[in-house]
């Protein structure tokens, strides 16, 4: 769905903030946030459900893109480590300051 909806957004820019970003950019970092919080609520109700494989790598080569030094310790906690095997999903949340392995009732 987010590769459909950004080939068909053009490259009109929108208006956050102080910032002007394509409509592109605008839903690579929504579809960042709705998947990495939806996988904080999921996982505070108990619900264990990771990101299908291809979506967390895509997400994760936007997350890096977008995510910089700067922005890191205002917006993120630091970068987490998980083994190089892990799955992308893992990657994702460890890179975005989330255990993969967090749970409410620890």
């Amino acid at each position: 769905m987010l590769g459909r909806w950004v080939a068909l957004a053009g490259d009109d820019l929108v208006a956050v903030g102080d910032r002007h970003l394509t409509r592109p950019m605008v839903a690579a970092v929504g579809a960042i946030e709705v998947a990495v919080h939806g996988w904080d609520v999921a996982v505070s109700c108990g619900e264990r459900r990771p990101l299908p494989p291809l979506l967390a790598e895509e997400l994760l080569d936007l997350a890096r893109l977008f995510v910089t030094a700067e922005e890191r310790f205002v917006r993120f906690a630091p970068p987490l480590a998980v083994p190089p095997h892990a799955p992308a999903h893992d990657h994702l949340l460890a890179f975005l300051g989330r255990d993969p392995a967090w749970t409410p009732f620890r």
